[in-house]
Formats: C-alpha cells, sequence, structure tokens
C-alpha cells in the first residue's frame, strides 16, 4: 500500500496514548505489587484482594497501550492517512463530502463525512463508523470518527483544511465545540417537529 508523502502531517496519536496510560497506570500497578506482596506474606485480607484486582487493571491498562503504539494520522495531498496500528488506509479528498472537528473538555475528534457509503467492510475504517447529528444540514449522518489526543490536534486539523481546500466539493465546517449535554435537548426537540 502506498505511505503519505514526505512532506504530510502526521500525528503519532499511539505515542500520546502511551504516556497517557502509561502514567494512569503507575498507581494501579504500584498497588497491585503491594497486594501480590501482601499474598506472598500470606496476608489475605479483603484490602490486599482490591489491591491485586487495582494491579491487574494496572497492567490491562498497559496492555491497550502497547497495541495502540503504533497508531498515527496524517494529512497531505491524497488524502487523511489512518493507521490503527496493524492496517493502514486511506480516506481521499475527492470521497469526502465534508469534513470538521469536534471538541469538548474531554476529547477532541475529526469528523470525516464521506461521499457515499461509509466503507464497513475495511477492517480500519469499520471502527470509525458513527451515527450523529451531521455536521451541516446538507450533510449526511453517518461518517468516520477519529479520536485525537488533546496535544497536537490544532496542527493536523489546520493540515486538514490546507490539504482539503483545492477540492471545493468539499464541506469543510471548521472546529465545533460539541456540547452534548445540550444537544440531547435539541435532538429532542427536532424529532418532535
Amino acid at each position: 500500500m502506498p505511505s503519505p508523502s514526505p512532506h504530510a502531517t502526521v500525528l503519532h496519536v499511539g505515542r500520546r496514548t502511551v504516556l497517557g496510560l502509561l502514567i494512569a497506570a503507575v498507581i494501579p500497578l504500584l498497588l497491585g505489587v503491594a497486594g501480590v506482596g501482601g499474598l506472598v506474606t500470606g496476608r489475605v485480607t479483603t484490602e490486599i484482594l482490591i489491591m491485586v484486582g487495582v494491579g491487574v487493571l494496572g497492567v490491562m491498562m498497559l496492555m491497550v497501550a502497547w497495541r495502540q503504539r503504533h497508531q498515527k494520522i496524517a494529512a497531505d495531498h491524497t488524502g487523511l492517512w489512518v493507521h490503527n496500528g496493524r492496517a493502514a488506509q486511506v480516506i481521499h479528498w475527492e470521497s469526502v463530502a465534508g469534513i470538521g472537528v469536534y471538541y469538548t473538555a474531554q476529547a477532541v475528534s475529526l469528523e470525516v463525512v464521506p461521499r457515499g457509503l461509509a466503507d464497513d467492510r475495511d477492517p480500519v475504517l469499520r471502527a470509525l463508523i458513527r451515527d450523529d447529528e451531521p455536521l451541516a444540514p446538507e450533510l449526511p449522518r453517518v461518517r468516520y470518527r477519529i479520536s485525537l489526543p488533546q496535544v497536537g490536534w490544532r496542527t493536523l486539523a489546520e493540515a486538514v483544511r490546507r490539504h482539503s481546500e483545492p477540492h471545493p466539493s468539499l464541506l469543510w465546517c471548521g472546529q465545533i465545540n460539541y456540547n452534548p449535554v445540550m444537544a440531547a435537548p435539541a435532538r429532542r426537540r427536532s424529532h418532535r417537529t
């Protein structure tokens, strides 16, 4: 499979995920080690068993981080390149109807609306398909949602805007501060009319 151009803007999502999960896993791992130490010395109490359980949670966080370490997203003149750590796929700009960035205090995502049906047979793209409120009235609901880290997403968003501009049939929806708490009542009101 071809790869992004050497001048592509690349966001290494996996590295940032690994760092965040490693930091989050430190305390559960330390509690787990203390719990295992308590079991080795023969003290079996509820607290020791809980500490071991929390340690298992820390190990699971490390396993998730390890699997996601190679995830990256790149934007160039061809399109948006998504690498999930095992396989890669490109979403060509010609196949995109609209694109925008949703951001909240907790999460940031790149919302890519395909022209036509979303590819539910591709192993990389299938995991990204979401059905949600349209980015714009003229766009369909179904799209690809690509989660981005809280740090560095603006650089990628600017590269996506810059590289998609030459395609006049692609609607750049910009950055949308999405508030799901406020969106739910609006969605209910729109269904009543």
